[in-house]
């Protein structure tokens, strides 16, 4: 059985230490900083880094690991490997869909544009686990640096569709902030207030809020609710029945504005 153990880098971010009771590899998703991941190992030897994409506070330790072990295998999205080159030490591409095995266990790259252009999101489908990095937070989503609205909407549905009890794991611990503004958005939500009550007593506790489902991002996270009338309504500033006609993808662009500021 495969174990998920979130490792706090920097002051927000995780990366993910994924091993086996069995085994003494274990495999990172997001090489975040190198001296967190080094002390979460505890002596097992790390093979595999999944890097969700190019930003620094994602990649920031994988010099530090290579230094540790050249050997190491890291995956990002093709494109990164065969042309922009800003994922160091980056040894496999994925393009959407490809497969490989990970701990005994099936993954599949999925491309998801929006945050970046390279992005990637890993499933792994008989595990009922998915890392999202910064497309999918816990009720929210990451800002769009090099995609388009079009882009990020779609890839946030296409996550919204796999089986509700999957587990979600992101790239850094926002729920605080994000649950208060899907409150704002959809006040008479209680799925909502409830959620937001469970992440202030587990953020006093000193506990990760990660991982969430998809079924619990559907009922609270706004990003992927711009379909609902009360959505909508906030996004128009009108009461449901008077709520302007807008677009899904409008609502979602809109609304990704308006958490930017909030």
């Amino acid at each position: 059985m495969l174990t998920v153990t979130p490792v706090p880098c920097y002051s927000d971010n995780y990366a993910y230490l994924l091993s086996r009771a069995d085994c003494e590899e274990v495999v990172v998703v997001d090489g975040c900083e190198s001296e967190p991941i080094l002390a979460a190992i505890h002596g097992r030897r790390l093979t595999t880094i999944l890097a969700t994409h190019h930003h620094p506070d994602h990649i920031g330790g994988h010099e530090h690991l290579l230094a540790n072990d050249p050997s190491l295998r890291i995956f990002g999205h093709a494109e990164e490997h065969a042309q922009l080159r800003r994922i160091p030490g980056q040894t496999h591409g994925l393009s959407d869909g490809d497969e490989l095995q990970i701990l005994g266990e099936r993954v599949i790259a999925l491309h998801v544009p929006g945050h970046t252009l390279t992005a990637v999101a890993y499933y792994f489908p008989d595990a009922g686990l998915l890392f999202t990095g910064d497309t999918l937070f816990g009720a929210g989503c990451g800002r769009l640096f090099e995609g388009t609205p079009p882009q990020m909407f779609a890839s946030l549905q296409r996550l919204a569709a796999l089986p509700q009890q999957t587990l979600v794991y992101s790239g850094h611990e926002y729920l605080t902030k994000n649950i208060a503004f899907a409150r704002h958005i959809e006040p008479q939500n209680t799925a909502i207030a409830d959620r937001q009550k469970r992440c202030l007593d587990t953020r006093a506790r000193g506990e990760p809020c990660e991982p969430s489902t998809i079924g619990l991002e559907r009922a609270t996270n706004p990003f992927l609710r711009s379909a609902e009338p009360s959505v909508q309504a906030a996004v128009a500033g009108r009461p449901p029945e008077l709520a302007v006609a807008l677009s899904a993808v409008e609502v979602f662009a809109r609304l990704r504005r308006w958490r930017s500021s909030f």
